[in-house]
């Protein structure tokens, strides 16, 4: 019974190591991935961030207007 028992224990472990090296070997190295896309804002996007900014509209303003924008925007797309 104890050598059942210590064979489920070693399989568990060798199952264990197999896919710690297999989930490291899949992940790139951290200087080969790719640098992040620069965010493409529309123009009038750019304003309210500039009046935001200025101080000419409140925090609560300017999320309200930006996801206002954001529905349009994704309701241009085809």
């Amino acid at each position: 019974m104890m050598m059942v028992l210590l064979a489920v224990v070693a399989i568990t472990l060798l199952v264990l190591a197999v896919a710690t090296i297999m989930r490291l070997s899949a992940t790139p190295a951290p200087g080969d991935s790719r640098p992040a896309l620069p965010v493409q804002r529309s123009a009038a996007e750019e304003e309210l961030r500039r009046r935001f900014a200025a101080g000419e509209l409140t925090e609560i303003e300017y999320i309200e207007k930006l996801g206002i924008l954001r529905m349009d925007d994704e309701r241009d797309l085809p």
